[in-house]
């Protein structure tokens, strides 16, 4: 049941007063404490809601941020990575250069200038195909040349040479192992083949073919006149594919069918060995063979050692159907373990002579002939070894004279054991490199390994920025040059470094701008940011100032209406006095 009181008309004032003040009260300590004027839509519904879209704005462009930041990381992992490597790259320089001023091999320029403009100088397969086919008159092998899976042999054309670069000068006066034809073949063909007044000299061949033919092949066949061999070095790998038990034959090098005056000059390693089948062959005048050697007749196949000559290996005459000619000069030499003199007992067609003075090592012991030793139409095979020399020729023993080392020139040798050292120095340097570019990464990113950044710039997703990486590891430079075979390739390496400082400094440059642009974007991004918060307190923020004097005012007013009340109620309490 409801009650009714009533009140004066100056009490009911005063209390809807009271009311009011405490309502603004209220409100006003509401915005003291959450400091804002605006703190829900019924406050100021425009306000609130524009408020709230400027916060969510700025909300969103800060988690930009930090994308922006990761960004620069990345970035400046790159530019560090490629900072610190390039110091490596330029300590490898230095090692090249190094190598450079220690090597005495010159560069391809001073080769081309000694060929002359009829020569040429090559460095590939092609160039020295091509250079054959134009008959050039000289033809130097500059490093190594690969000919991969050849199907043709290269014919050399009457009077035409083939050297390396150790032909041309006392840099290099072993065996020139800087020049070298390497090449495989499948259908047992050979690998070069001369003609008339051909010279092959100071290169390293290595020759592989793989075969079912029985046919005698090798490295190199002669097949013409007056060929000479000088300071070469022959290696060959025959993989047979025919029936197993089937003979089969491989040679270094092969005298061919009624040839005559070939020559081996110099210092000669014949791996596969040197098989003078119907041919003329001379060991020239203190020239050195490391060989095996096969002397056959089929028609007749003559053989000579001259006077200070050096042969090591064994070797063995058939006479066959032809005759063998062998005759070995006074101060020659020959060391081998064993050495068959007409292996076809029935075939006696061999002439030999082995002239007084004439030095054979057999095994360990050694021996000098006091007279000369010669067999005419041998009547059956005779094996000359360390068990029955004293029984079959008229020697002696002598000191034993050391076996044949070259000897290298000490400034040769100290210049090749200094690029040798720094070639090794210089490999562990680039490696060093690529390793520490393929470090670069940053959250799985390596801007120096092709990798890909895209940073946004904006809430919606609209607008970005794209980094491209590059590949800065030794393919991407240009790096290409491993090995140093002649000074050419040093110079090469030098080259190549220079160019890839080139790219390095120029992507920092890059990198570094690219850096700048998001920097840029993220200062402005941070302080749109702060606009867009200044903007939405603005909208929502109270005066904290006029607040609290405002609330002030209000406990004022207030504590006037208490009193007003109170005055009110003072008519009524003169009514109980009349009680």
């Amino acid at each position: 049941m409801a009650v009714n009181i009533t009140l004066t008309s100056s009490m009911r004032s005063n209390l809807s007063s009271l009311k009011s003040l405490a309502s603004q009260m209220s409100t006003t300590q509401v915005r003291l404490s959450t400091g804002k004027k605006v703190n829900n839509a019924i406050d100021n519904a425009d306000s609130y809601y524009q408020a709230r879209a400027l916060t969510n704005r700025a909300s969103d462009l800060d988690m930009l941020l930090d994308s922006m930041g990761q960004s620069i990381q990345t970035i400046t992992s790159a530019v560090k990575g490629l900072e610190a490597s390039g110091e490596i790259l330029e300590n490898a320089a230095v090692i090249a250069k190094k190598a450079y001023e220690a090597a005495i091999i010159p560069e391809k320029a001073w080769f081309e200038a000694q060929v002359g403009p009829n020569g040429a100088v090559v460095t590939s397969a092609q160039e020295l195909r091509a250079a054959i086919n134009a008959n050039k008159s000289t033809i130097c092998v500059y490093g190594h040349i690969d000919l991969g899976n050849i199907t043709s042999e290269l014919i050399l054309n009457n009077n035409q040479k083939l050297v390396g670069i150790g032909y041309f000068g006392d840099f290099d006066s072993e065996i020139d192992k800087f020049s070298a034809i390497s090449a495989t073949a499948h259908n047992g063909i050979s690998l070069i083949a001369t003609r008339n007044n051909n010279l092959i000299a100071d290169v390293s061949l290595n020759f592989e073919w793989t075969t079912d033919s029985t046919a005698h092949k090798g490295a190199i066949i002669a097949r013409g006149n007056n060929a000479v061999l000088q300071n070469i070095d022959v290696k060959t790998k025959l993989n047979w594919t025919g029936a197993s038990g089937v003979t089969h034959y491989t040679y270094g090098v092969v005298l061919y069918g009624g040839s005559i005056n070939n020559i081996i000059k110099g210092y000669n390693i014949i791996n596969g060995g040197l098989w003078n089948h119907k041919a003329e062959l001379t060991i020239a005048e203190n020239s050195k063979v490391n060989a095996r050697l096969y002397i056959h007749g089929g028609n007749k196949s003559i053989t000579r050692f001259e006077k200070g000559s050096l042969f090591i290996g064994n070797f063995a005459t058939y006479g066959n159907t032809g005759k063998v000619e062998l005759s070995v000069a006074e101060g020659a030499k020959i060391k081998a373990n064993s050495i068959t003199l007409n292996s076809y007992s029935n075939s006696p067609k061999e002439d030999i002579k082995i002239e007084k003075g004439a030095y054979i090592a057999v095994g360990n012991n050694y021996y000098v002939l006091e007279s000369d030793y010669q067999y005419n139409e041998l009547p059956r095979k005779v094996v000359i070894n360390a068990d029955n020399i004293t029984e079959k020729m008229d020697v002696r023993a002598v000191e034993p004279w050391a076996e044949y080392t070259e000897k290298t020139d000490t400034q040769i040798e100290q210049s090749r054991a200094s690029v040798s050292q720094n070639s090794e120095q210089y490999l562990t340097a680039i490696t060093s490199f690529d390793d520490m570019i393929s470090d670069s990464s940053y959250q799985g990113v390596n801007l120096l390994k092709g990798g890909k950044l895209t940073t946004m710039f904006n809430e919606d997703r609209t607008h970005s920025y794209t980094i491209n990486g590059r590949d800065m590891g030794l393919s991407g430079l240009g790096i290409t040059t491993r090995e140093w075979q002649t000074k050419g390739d040093i110079a090469a390496s030098i080259k190549e470094i220079q160019n890839a400082m080139i790219s390095i400094r120029d992507e920092v440059a890059r990198l570094g701008n690219n850096l700048s642009i998001i920097e840029t974007r993220m200062n402005f991004t941070d302080g749109l940011v702060d606009v867009l918060q200044t903007g939405a307190d603005d909208l929502v923020l109270a005066d904290m100032n006029e607040e609290s004097a405002n609330y002030l005012a209000l406990q004022t007013r207030n504590s006037l209406a208490v009193n007003a009340l109170a005055l009110a109620a003072q008519s009524n309490n003169a009514v109980l006095k009349l009680f």
